[in-house]
């Protein structure tokens, strides 16, 4: 990854940490908490100190009894650029704004953002979740 702070572009390449192959270099999947560690990282550098943030985070929280997820956000004007190529990414982690900010090539972005995203563990705590929506919409 590295952030261009004069144009304010981040560029994510496949072979960073957060970025996993899923098979045959087709499909990647971007964890988005890493990702953004990674970009706390690079902010937190001499480099980057003088700049303003890129993102905003809120971390996972639980709301009667049901944990939302951390949502995630890149702020400031900055944007981000995949590696350029023909291949799908599949972001997780978070409710995210990436598909917003990102500088269109031939890279696919798949997002999974939910109103009601809930972090789930277990089986157990999907039917935790489950039972305690249906009870409150009796």
């Amino acid at each position: 990854m590295n952030v261009n702070w004069g144009t304010k572009v981040i560029t994510v390449y496949k072979a960073d940490t957060f970025m996993s192959d899923l098979g045959g270099g087709t499909v990647y999947e971007m964890d988005t908490d890493a990702f953004r560690l990674a970009l706390k990282a690079v902010e937190d550098d001499e480099e980057g100190m003088p700049f303003p943030d890129t993102h905003r985070h809120n971390t996972q929280v639980t709301l009667g009894g049901i944990t939302l997820a951390r949502t995630f956000e890149i702020i400031n004007g900055y944007t981000i650029t995949f590696e350029d190529g023909q291949y799908a990414v599949e972001l997780t982690g978070s409710n995210n704004n990436i598909s917003d900010v990102m500088n269109v090539n031939q890279v696919s972005l798949r997002t999974f953002n939910s109103a009601g995203l809930i972090n789930l563990t277990t089986l157990d705590d999907m039917a935790d979740a489950i039972h305690k929506i249906l009870w409150r919409a009796r």
